[in-house]
């Protein structure tokens, strides 16, 4: 087993070994802190779940427009300079808020050096990813990004359970520890990390494309049903810390923390096996499984209160993660004509962007109105997957009836042949995960 490991490691390069190592701690960084400064807004200043999921829209959409300038930038400044540059300013903007926080500067001051770490994360992954692609041959990157992401999953996973201890401390000094970790990613990259020369990408995505949308009806239902999924994908980070911890006290923080952990480690260890067993199912039947097990699971939350229910709840939920997350991009990929990956890829990504910015809004502003009665208000967030689910069920039974749905028929090994890069996205290695995100 372990000559096996060894002989799997040696055939990569070993630069992508230390982008994935400074990945893994960058990841551990953001998320030590970052799922409780939603906490820290309604306890601290007030902010009505209305309010708070208005401010991380806001922030998800500067960080959408972001990722784009920086596949962008990343074509014209060297990769490694990035690389470097933006976890250092990440980290300096952590420790910013933890000044602001000490000094208790008020909202605006916490929320504008939020957003410097917005913008500097997302300039890192669009980097990060394409120096995968500069590193290893085409033959070699569906494991590559696999080795990456795994790596910032794993760090996903560790750093809500440290963030859950250290947040009952203060939440100064776990913002503290979130900008010293994150400010040793970027010595790893500095002291470990060797770049070579950078590839140009072709084929990008402007904001304009998205008319495009207009023109394939199946890429316009599939951007649809996959807003609305991402509604309610996005509850995780904010409105759910906020009630468990805050609207219902039913939970600690570092128990809050602990749910993210499982979450993460769930994705790590399970996603494999997962889409192995529903490799035999259509793309758009996985897609409404993992749309109908996140319904089942927020709904749960406002239903079944406490550590235990919780968990259970989040068990479902991450089950649906990994159920949707690989199909999902697959399936815009299959729909892409040849020259368009970039344009379809860049229109399913801005929907997917779109959801998380709105989702917590949606969410935070439900759970406003309808605080004297919670299990609905759970209900109603829940209910645009379940919406999603039944459109791409639809989906899955007109294939079956003779439909000439193209996603249906590709799955199903129609006649179509694919490009190179389709074959290579039909097939993403499972941590290959829309929002990096976005979420985590």
């Amino acid at each position: 087993m372990v000559k096996r490991s060894l002989e799997f490691m040696r055939q990569f390069d070993r630069n992508l070994w230390v982008l994935a190592f400074g990945w893994l701690v960058g990841s551990m960084g953001f998320s030590a802190s970052m799922p409780f400064i939603s906490i820290y807004f309604h306890s601290e200043y007030g902010m009505s779940m209305t309010q708070i999921g208005l401010f991380f829209g806001v922030l998800t959409i500067v960080r959408s427009l972001c990722q784009v300038a920086g596949g962008e930038i990343s074509d014209r400044v060297p990769r490694s300079w990035l690389l470097i540059h933006s976890q250092l300013f990440r980290a300096f903007s952590f420790a910013l808020i933890a000044l602001a926080i000490y000094l208790d500067y008020g909202f605006w001051a916490v929320g504008g050096a939020l957003l410097i770490s917005v913008v500097f994360g997302a300039v890192f992954h669009p980097v990060a990813n394409a120096l995968v692609s500069d590193l290893l041959p085409k033959e070699k990157r569906l494991d590559g990004y696999a080795i990456t992401r795994a790596a910032g999953n794993l760090g996903w996973a560790v750093g809500p359970a440290i963030g859950g201890f250290l947040v009952v401390a203060s939440y100064d000094i776990l913002f503290l520890i979130s900008a010293l970790i994150t400010g040793l990613s970027a010595l790893i990259f500095w002291s470990m990390f060797r770049v070579p020369g950078s590839t140009t990408i072709t084929d990008r995505f402007r904001l304009s494309d998205i008319i495009a949308i207009r023109h394939d009806p199946w890429l316009a239902r599939h951007s649809v049903l996959v807003f609305l999924l991402y509604l309610v994908v996005a509850q995780l980070i904010v409105p759910f810390s906020v009630y468990g911890t805050e609207i219902t006290g039913s939970i600690t923080k570092p128990e809050l923390g602990y749910l993210f952990t499982l979450n993460g480690l769930m994705v790590v260890v399970l996603q494999i096996p997962v889409t192995r067993l529903l490799a035999r199912f259509s793309l758009a039947s996985q897609m409404a499984q993992g749309a109908f097990l996140y319904a089942i699971g927020y709904a749960l939350v406002g239903w079944l209160i406490g550590f235990e229910y919780f968990a259970l709840a989040i068990v479902i939920i991450t089950s649906g993660e990994m159920v949707m997350s690989p199909p999902s991009l697959t399936i815009a990929s299959r729909l892409a004509p040849e020259g368009r990956m970039g344009r379809y890829m860049g229109i399913y990504s801005f929907f997917v962007a779109t959801g998380w910015s709105i989702g917590p809004l949606y969410g935070g502003t439900l759970l406003d109105i309808f605080r004297d009665s919670l299990p609905l208000a759970w209900v109603l967030i829940s209910a645009a997957a379940l919406l999603s689910g039944v459109g791409y069920l639809f989906g899955a039974n007109s294939s079956q009836q003779g439909s000439v749905d193209p996603v249906m028929r590709l799955c199903r090994g129609g006649k179509r042949k694919l490009t190179s890069v389709q074959r290579i996205m039909a097939n993403l290695p499972i941590w290959v995960r829309v929002s990096d995100s976005t979420t985590k």
